[in-house]
């Protein structure tokens, strides 16, 4: 009988084929090389490797992967790759990606000279549990893999939780296991899910359908319903209830959103102003896995009565509390449940059409030449169509974007939660590889792209066609206005005698760069706008331009987002000494 063992190289490689990975992405390192390796001298290997051109570019490209495709890997090496790449995976963490690390480890005899010796190999801080302890902080499940017998089941172990709690998992192997000998996988890896008490789940429907009685109710639906791929059964929900619903931004294109019953995107006082004021006002909220953060609330207080919170494995409703609850059994229940009883389903907006709550206040700029955020997107909005996928990066950009119409479900992407700027510009080529039929579409910021724009360079190497609008207010826009919104008031701006608070300051000034020209280096086309007139003959020419694409969009200074405005009519941190706000 011939030997039927493989090695640890193998035996992951052939788990990831069956987990339905087609590309693994991240930076190699000699401690990875081995796996590396085993999938390149394989000609059958379902599996292509994309080498990034830093790790948080190829952890960020992961997320979004993993967003699209149910699970996603990234391989880098020790210490100094697992560790830059560890900003990205926090961001899986945070945000429920399931995400695989893979991180190649100084062999058993390194680990072993740096011990008795106290000699240190490449990457070694000293302390062989360094770059584990630090994953274990945003990883549901970490393994150090230091022999080959143990290898299959901490292999096994990883995947299934990844699965299991839609978060990310860690894996370290050391560089000489990768090519020792393990026994080969029997049997297909088992793909579970969480279950929740059906008791408690149906006395959750209960007690929010004894509320709803008598009032107008509305859905506000989250991004849980789409991490858990449960959209059929919310569908399900809105149709037999026949109820209008908004979601949340980190919810934002769970289903299409020419749904007719799909009224806006909700997130506090950073909403659209009409879906604040018309949503505040249903009598019954019902919130389907939306978490409270602070992008997806807003400042709006959802511990009020009216509101009911499902998220994270249980409902709250009013003072009361039902744990250990699938949001899928939940919104089964409640359908059946609401039918009980007598409700009304509140109209938002009633017999006007959707699209009155979008962009209001751009339609008059629309007939000015300069660019600004509100007039950006207003046009912005009629050029996305279902070949695209829109990538949004944090600040102006998402609250810009956030009233953009996707027509076609899973079709935005944001990391939302984490913020992490630079985000957008990487995630694209995660985007592109898991779904090569969609043209991604990103928006980002000037200061966003600075930390991350060589991710252009992977996207014309992999023949992407990507298109990126970066947004050049030449300032840290978002920063600025949290601390000090003084300079965006305009007429209302306060002159205070100290000079700083009156203009943006020194640290938020962007570096100059002539964006449009990276292409020169990066490769691909570039354009430069200043006015609405040249936006629309770039826009009418992106159809025809079958490679990346950067548009540097001039915007001016003190321009921010209606959404955010809100903003200038209070304090800002740094404003709270001055005796104008009375804030006793």
């Amino acid at each position: 009988m011939g030997d039927t063992r493989i090695t640890v190289a193998k035996y992951l490689q052939i788990r990831l084929e069956q987990m339905g990975l087609k590309h693994l992405f991240g930076i190699a390192g000699n401690y990875t090389a081995p796996f590396l390796n085993t999938i390149l001298e394989d000609k059958q290997a379902k599996i292509q490797v994309i080498n990034d051109t830093n790790e948080i570019n190829a952890g960020h490209c992961t997320d979004a992967y993993a967003r699209l495709n149910g699970f996603a890997a990234v391989a880098v090496t020790y210490g100094v790759g697992a560790f830059t790449l560890l900003n990205s995976v926090a961001g899986s963490f945070v945000e429920h990606c399931p995400v695989l690390v893979i991180n190649g480890a100084p062999t058993s005899s390194d680990q072993l000279k740096n011990i008795a010796q106290g000699l240190l190999s490449s990457h070694m801080t000293g302390d062989m549990y360094s770059n584990i302890n630090v994953y274990r902080n945003v990883t549901v499940a970490a393994e150090q893999v230091t022999g080959a017998a143990d290898a299959p089941y901490k292999i096994d172990a990883l995947l299934n939780a990844c699965i299991l709690y839609g978060k990310p998992v860690y894996l370290e192997v050391f560089e000489d296991v990768w090519r020792m000998k393990c026994e080969a996988p029997v049997t297909e890896l088992v793909k579970r899910s969480l279950k929740g008490c059906q008791e408690n789940a149906r006395k959750a429907a209960q007690k929010v359908a004894k509320l709803a009685a008598g009032k107008e109710i509305i859905f506000w639906a989250g991004e849980e319903i789409q991490r858990y791929g449960i959209q059929k059964e919310f569908l399900a929900l809105i149709e037999e209830t026949d109820t209008e619903f908004v979601t949340s931004i980190l919810g934002k294109s769970l289903v299409s959103e020419d749904h007719p019953k799909f009224k806006g995107v909700f997130n506090g006082n950073a909403s659209p102003k009409d879906v604040k004021e018309r949503f505040e006002k249903a009598g019954v909220k019902i919130a389907l896995g939306v978490w409270t953060t602070g992008k997806n609330l807003g400042g709006f207080d959802v511990w009020n009565e009216d509101t009911v919170l499902a998220s994270h494995s249980g409902v709250r409703i009013g003072a009361a509390y039902e744990p250990n609850v699938s949001l899928k059994d939940f919104m089964n229940y409640l359908a059946e449940e609401l039918l009980k009883v007598k409700f009304e389903a509140y109209q938002m907006y009633g017999d006007a059409p959707l699209k009155a709550s979008f962009f209001v206040a751009a339609a008059k700029e629309n007939m000015k030449t300069v660019i600004t955020y509100d007039s950006f997107f207003a046009r912005i909005n009629k050029f996305i169509n279902k070949e695209h996928i829109v990538v949004s990066d944090a600040g102006f950009p998402l609250l810009g974007c956030q009233g953009i119409r996707i027509a076609e479900a899973n079709g935005f992407v944001a990391q939302a939660s984490w913020l992490s700027i630079g985000y957008s510009v990487p995630a694209a080529t995660g985007i592109k590889c898991a779904r090569p039929d969609k043209r991604a579409v990103v928006f980002v910021g000037d200061g966003a792209f600075q930390e991350t724009c060589q991710a252009i360079s992977t996207q014309n190497k992999l023949k992407h066609n990507t298109i990126v609008f970066v947004l050049d207010n030449e300032i840290y826009g978002i920063e600025q206005l949290l601390v000090n919104p003084n300079p965006f008031r305009g007429k209302d701006k306060v002159d205070y005698p100290l000079p700083d608070l009156n203009d943006v300051y020194a640290y938020n000034e962007m570096h100059a760069w002539k964006y449009a020209k990276l292409v020169d280096v990066f490769g691909g086309k570039g354009f430069e706008v200043s006015d609405m007139e040249a936006l629309e003959e770039v826009l009418v020419q992106l159809d025809d331009i079958q490679e990346n694409t950067i548009i540097h969009v001039h915007l001016p200074k003190t321009s921010i987002p209606e959404a955010i405005a809100y903003k200038n009519a209070k304090p800002g941190e740094d404003e709270f000494l001055n005796p104008k706000w009375d804030l006793c």
